[in-house]
């Protein structure tokens, strides 16, 4: 036996063993990937006014209770010294029927009107920061 062949067959060894550890490695990291992407939930889509720290959740439905997937809801508000800042924040929900308003002043002028609308049908909901700083509304819209 040749000092040639020895070395020939250490080498087949170690290139073997490269391409197990290169499988395995790449394995894990798929498996990882898999298991990352079971765990993450579609958010709701978010809209920030970014002026306070209040905020509005909706979630929208038709008369059987299930969720609506792209329905606008839009919200104009003044605010500031005089209501000299003028705001239009507009968001569709998403595939859970749900839409998130955040940044939204503490005090306003007037309680806010959000105005939910999807094809034909359409509904307004009232929301005072005043009386209630982080809002949940389900809205029905048959």
């Amino acid at each position: 036996m040749s000092f040639f062949s020895v070395f020939s067959r250490t080498r087949r060894r170690g290139n073997a063993r490269r391409c197990a550890l290169a499988g395995l490695g790449a394995a894990a990291c798929l498996f990882a990937g898999v298991a990352a992407g079971a765990q993450a939930k579609p958010g709701a889509p978010t809209v920030s006014a970014g002026v306070g720290s209040c905020s509005a959740d909706f979630t929208v439905e038709n008369g059987n209770h299930k969720p609506i997937y792209d329905a606008k809801i839009d919200l104009t508000f003044q605010y500031g010294f005089w209501g000299l800042h003028k705001t239009t924040l507009e968001a569709y929900t998403g595939s859970n029927g749900e839409a998130k308003f955040k940044g939204l002043p503490r005090t306003p002028k007037k309680p806010f009107v959000f105005r939910i609308s999807y094809r034909d049908r359409r509904k307004s909901v009232q929301v005072n920061p005043l009386v209630e700083c982080k809002a949940k509304r389900t809205v029905l819209l048959p």
